[in-house]
């Protein structure tokens, strides 16, 4: 049973994370929702954004800034900047992982332009009984 209260859209676009430390990774963004994205990195990616896989630092989850550009936007947009909670760190095989981020703030109108985007997309991707197909 899908537990998402936001659909995911599907997608393959680099982006760029900035940890707290100030250090900037560019990782592969695999899909997107009105409320976060996952991203998809390897094992010494996955340590600068979330040391040894660890989300939770201090008992609040790893804070970091996720820089990125929708497919089809005009090129004269400024990237969409959204702080983020880390909210899941996995490793997926020997040396790939996948982390999950829900948005805390934008700068701009970064999440305007993101709702847009994913209602545009739900409009091509089809939908069965409810749950997206990807």
């Amino acid at each position: 049973m899908e537990r998402r209260l936001y659909y995911r859209v599907p997608l393959q676009v680099s982006i760029v994370v900035t940890n707290d430390h100030g250090v900037s990774i560019e990782v592969l963004a695999i899909d997107i929702s009105s409320d976060g994205l996952s991203m998809q990195c390897d094992i010494n990616q996955r340590n600068l954004i979330t040391p040894g896989g660890s989300f939770v630092r201090d008992g609040r989850p790893v804070a970091v800034c996720v820089h990125l550009d929708l497919p089809g936007e005009s090129e004269d947009l400024p990237k969409i900047v959204a702080r983020c909670h880390v909210k899941f760190s996995r490793r997926i095989s020997s040396d790939e992982c996948k982390i999950g981020v829900r948005y805390v703030e934008f700068e701009g109108d970064g999440y305007k332009r993101i709702v847009q985007f994913v209602e545009k997309s739900l409009t091509t991707i089809p939908l069965m009984g409810g749950v997206l197909v990807s």
